[in-house]
């Protein structure tokens, strides 16, 4: 069994540190809109950090709490690659998609969903055969909707003059089903 190692900023409502410190992480919760459709986070359901990635964490504290916010770092974090679901793995990937291939047809519906609301319907199937999905993190690198916000969030980088190009900053997200899952050395509130 293998493992990664990172060290994990989850950005949360600023708040009294003492009880941010104990309490956090925070849950990402599936709400329903006014509309009636439920909102599902990026990866479901879950307590989500960011990976190595303190400027990420910064952003989305601006951005989602209007500067109101704390972060806190998780020093040195075990995850287990096993019960990982690794959107960067093309393995992992291709699991995924063969996984969402055979329910497309069972469930006519779904094939309107969203990558959170298949990792939310291969949860409850988890729950009656834990060999179907043994995933508790899910790891994706986000990109944002605006492309040149994105591009400068990102990096963005060309190999050469070829127009090819890479991301020298990603922003990877990691969900973790439970908030006794992440497993570290230490956690400090850094802002």
């Amino acid at each position: 069994m293998s493992n990664y190692l990172f060290t994990y900023q989850h950005t949360c409502a600023k708040g009294v540190k003492a009880y941010i410190l104990h309490k956090s992480a925070f849950k990402s919760t599936i709400k329903k809109k006014e509309n009636g459709k439920l909102y599902i986070p990026f990866l479901g359901e879950g307590f989500y950090y960011w990976e190595e990635n303190i400027d990420a964490a910064h952003s989305w504290g601006k951005r989602h709490y209007k500067n109101e916010y704390n972060v806190v770092e998780y020093i040195d974090s075990v995850i287990s690659r096993d019960e990982t679901l690794d959107f960067l793995n093309r393995r992992d990937l291709k699991y995924f998609k063969e996984l969402i291939e055979i329910y497309k047809n069972k469930r006519p519906e779904s094939k309107k969903w969203f990558i959170a609301n298949w990792i939310e319907f291969f949860k409850k199937l988890q729950k009656i055969n834990q060999e179907k999905f043994p995933y508790i993190y899910f790891r994706a690198d986000e990109n944002h909707p605006d492309i040149r916000m994105n591009d400068e969030m990102k990096a963005k980088t060309e190999f050469n003059y070829s127009g090819y190009y890479t991301f020298l900053d990603p922003l990877i997200i990691l969900c973790a089903v439970n908030k006794c899952n992440l497993n570290s050395r230490s956690k400090i509130i850094s802002f």
